[in-house]
């Protein structure tokens, strides 16, 4: 097998393990701390691709939460189409 199909190979196994099994991901994370061979280079690259992922998806559901009651844009459908700016109606 070539070197980027076993990085691809770890990188796969290693966000879906972060993903369904994070304490089982943190084990292994551990066991292969030093070794430096293709697939656990992809493995220890997914898990982190998963943490990212996990981390954005909570800033964005924090964001998305604290918007909540703020007025949004609504745009006046009196307007003609060459003036396409926005109203805050209130």
């Amino acid at each position: 097998m070539d070197t980027d199909q076993e990085l691809l190979e770890g990188f796969n196994a290693g966000y879906l393990i972060e993903k369904h099994r994070p304490a089982l991901s943190k084990q292994l994370v551990a066991a292969v701390e030093g070794v430096e061979l293709p697939f656990v280079e992809g493995f220890l690259a997914g898990t982190q691709e998963y943490a990212k992922e996990r981390t954005q998806s909570k800033t964005i559901a924090k964001l998305k939460e604290a918007s909540k009651g703020i007025p949004r844009p609504i745009r006046n459908k009196d307007r003609d189409d060459k003036d396409r700016g926005f109203e805050i109606d209130v």
